[in-house]
C-alpha cells in the first residue's frame, strides 16, 4: 500500500526545491514569485484578493511578493477602490515567465522521463486531483 499523501508531499516538495534553486540562479526568481507571474499571465488582470485565493496564499503574503515583483517591473499594480489593487503582468513579466517555463518544463519533464512515467497520464490523473479538490 502507497503513503499517497506522504508520497505527493515529497514529491512536490523535492521538485519545487529544484526549480527554485534553478530560478534563483538563472533568473534570480524565487519559485514562488514564479508561479505568481504564471498565475498572473494565465489569467490576466484580477485583483490581489483574487490572485491569493488561486494561489492558496495569505493577502498579506502575496502583497509583499506583488511589491518585490513591482519594483523589478514585472508587474503593475493599480489602485482600484481603497486598499484594493488590480494587478497585471508587464512585457518584462511576459518574458520572465517564457524564461522560466523554458527552464522549467524540460526539467519536469526529465524528471518524469527519467521516471518512466506517462506525461499524458500523470496530467489527466493530476488535473482530476486538482478538479476533485476544487483548485483547478
Amino acid at each position: 500500500m502507497y503513503d499517497v499523501p506522504l508520497l505527493l508531499h515529497r514529491v512536490v516538495h523535492e521538485m519545487d526545491r529544484t526549480a527554485d534553486r534553478v530560478l534563483r540562479r538563472e533568473l534570480d526568481l524565487s519559485y514562488r514569485r514564479a508561479i505568481v507571474l504564471l498565475v498572473a499571465d494565465r489569467e490576466g488582470p484580477m485583483n490581489q484578493r483574487m490572485l491569493a485565493a488561486l494561489l492558496g496564499h495569505t493577502e498579506p503574503a502575496i502583497s509583499t511578493m506583488l511589491r518585490e515583483l513591482s519594483a523589478r517591473g514585472l508587474v503593475a499594480l493599480e489602485a482600484v477602490d481603497g486598499r484594493e489593487r488590480r494587478v497585471s503582468i508587464t512585457e518584462e513579466g511576459r518574458r520572465v515567465v517564457t524564461a522560466s517555463r523554458g527552464l522549467m518544463t524540460p526539467m519536469f519533464e526529465q524528471v518524469v522521463d527519467r521516471a518512466g512515467v506517462d506525461a499524458d497520464a500523470l496530467g489527466e490523473q493530476l488535473q482530476k486531483l486538482a478538479t476533485g479538490m476544487g483548485v483547478a
